[in-house]
């Protein structure tokens, strides 16, 4: 069976109970971008508008509402993933090829990419100052793998300095160290969150991984988590792209209301089916 694509649906809602009154409810939540990935939504989630802003989509919900009730934001989508394959050994350009006004915005530091941390010791290897990137990149990769371990169990989002100091991390940690590393050394990178989908649909779970840009190839995958350098692959669907603020919530809600409106999500994992090609 070939794979082009995967039907998705969403089974989610929004639960809140006013003291009295009627509450204005503003939510927010990410929807699969059109970005290495062909989207089309079979049924959006009443009142809800889709609105785009950079390569990420999103669904807005503004309304005033009695004092207690549910709102659905059930939803089907087929997603059918752009395949981008590049090979890590090829010439993917010079580090130095960044004009530097590109290499210092992608130098901000944050909580999960801490550039100026002292744990981090990759600055005093001789192959973080290479600038082969793709070098650059297979380096990092066993530097990463060389000291942080997958946890028999993890909850928390550590962040690349608490995974290195503990050296165990997911592929959030695996993601937020290959990020900071990638910073620290001026290279433009993005985190991306989503599907990672195996066993032709009979696995799936929440992913993160990791862009960088290519001189010569333009922005590439890199999966550290998943050995995985240069493949966007019919495995990956995107949800989110993440260039300066890796703390954003995917599920985003605001109310303006007089008295105490408490309030719940009840996010279930998605239904996925894959979609055969001739």
């Amino acid at each position: 069976m070939k794979i082009c694509g995967w039907n998705i649906h969403h089974s989610e809602k929004f639960v809140y109970k006013a003291n009295s009154g009627s509450p204005l409810i503003q939510l927010k939540f990410y929807h699969y971008p059109e970005y290495r990935q062909g989207v089309e939504v079979q049924r959006a989630p009443q009142d809800f508008k889709l609105k785009k802003k950079g390569e990420n989509s999103f669904f807005v919900f503004r309304k005033k509402l009695r004092a207690k009730g549910i709102i659905s934001l059930d939803r089907d989508v087929t997603v059918f993933p752009v395949i981008h394959v590049l090979n890590p050994k090829d010439d993917w350009g010079r580090i130095s090829g960044f004009p530097d006004a590109l290499r210092e915005k992608y130098r901000e530091s944050s909580k999960y990419w801490p550039i100026r941390s002292s744990a981090i010791d990759a600055p005093e290897h001789d192959w973080f100052s290479s600038d082969d990137l793709s070098f650059w990149l297979r380096s990092a990769w066993q530097y990463i793998r060389e000291r942080i371990r997958y946890p028999e169990n993890q909850e928390k989002r550590l962040g690349a300095e608490e995974a290195l100091i503990r050296g165990i991390g997911d592929c959030d940690e695996f993601t937020d160290l290959f990020m900071t590393l990638a910073r620290m050394r001026g290279i433009p990178c993005r985190r991306i969150t989503g599907f990672f989908i195996s066993n032709e649909g009979r696995h799936v779970e929440r992913h993160a991984w990791a862009e960088v840009l290519s001189p010569k190839f333009g922005w590439s995958t890199v999966d550290m988590a998943l050995n995985n350098i240069g493949a966007h692959t019919i495995n990956y669907v995107v949800l989110k792209v993440e260039e300066f603020n890796p703390a954003i919530s995917d599920y985003q809600a605001r109310i303006n209301h007089t008295s105490k409106v408490h309030y719940h999500w009840e996010i279930e994992e998605p239904d996925i089916e894959p979609i055969e090609c001739e």
